[in-house]
């Protein structure tokens, strides 16, 4: 048996998910949708696994494209793990999507709820203390479950979340292109460039030693949260024209980010930056 589980994350929950699972598999490898799809098929794989936090309500976009150029055996045992804060949305649909148009059917499909990390907008919660030691024991029933192939349903979402997440979460996503603009860069920089290997989406470059973002940025919050010095900021500035006139009643939480220089930061305590940068296991 050949297994391989592809995980996307920013601040180490699917990564410390997909661990769990392959250590119960065991000789599973494990590979960052921040590779190349192309370096790392699953045509020869018995099982397959795909683990991914959930935004707007969906599967993360880079996700989503890395799966769409990935090559799969469509016999292969196929399992889901979507890990959002609250609401899941359609994230589990859309990976069933993708992989009908391949021929492959999704035979294991749950949600684990995670600590939330959009630390532009709000301090992490539910309680770190509380909600890991929970999440450890559900991914152990998980792995478990898939070790003996159980055949699950993939998550649905509601008429009533399908129908809101048009209404709710559209306009933030025709403003992603614009979500990096208000990043900013200390003096505390030390150019180590931790926050360019840490990034999923290769969205941050050193230019003479300092991080600029190149626009197609999913606010994963892991250089944030992987900086040694604490110096990547975030402040809407007066140019910032489109992200301030967005500031509405249909993309209030506009209004709310920023990052105060001392709001609790989240990573997965069983995780490491340094883990963060690596593209297989």
């Amino acid at each position: 048996m050949k297994a391989r589980i592809y995980f996307f994350t920013g601040t180490g929950n699917s990564m410390r998910a997909a661990r769990v699972i392959a250590g119960a598999l065991k000789d599973t490898e494990i590979i960052s949708m921040r590779g190349n799809p192309e370096e790392y098929p699953a045509t020869d794989c018995d099982v397959v696994g795909f683990v991914y936090p959930v935004y707007h309500w969906t599967m993360p976009a880079p996700a989503a494209a890395f799966v769409e150029k990935l090559e799969i055996n469509p016999k292969a045992y196929v399992f889901v793990v979507a890990m959002p804060s609250f609401i899941c949305g359609i994230a589990c649909e859309r990976l069933a999507e993708i992989l009908a148009k391949k021929g492959a059917e999704i035979s294991y499909g749950s949600i684990v709820h995670s600590v939330a990390n959009y630390a532009i907008v709000y301090p992490p919660f539910p309680s770190a203390r509380l909600r890991v030691p929970a999440t450890e024991r559900k991914l152990k029933r998980i792995a478990a479950d898939i070790c003996r192939r159980k055949e699950r349903a993939c998550p649905r979402a509601s008429t009533f979340i399908r129908r809101r997440r048009d209404q709710v979460m559209t306009p933030y996503i025709e403003l992603q292109k614009y979500a990096d603009n208000p990043f900013t860069v200390s003096e505390k920089c030390v150019s180590c460039g931790l926050c360019s290997r840490v990034c999923p989406c290769h969205n941050i470059v050193l230019e003479n030693g300092r991080p600029v973002f190149q626009h197609h940025c999913v606010n994963c919050m892991a250089c944030v949260v992987s900086c040694p010095k604490r110096a990547i900021g975030y402040e809407i500035k007066g140019e910032d024209r489109t992200l301030l006139e967005a500031s509405s009643r249909k993309t209030p939480l506009v209004r709310l980010m920023g990052l105060p220089e001392k709001r609790k930061l989240y990573m997965n305590p069983y995780i490491t930056a340094k883990d963060l940068t690596k593209e297989k296991e």
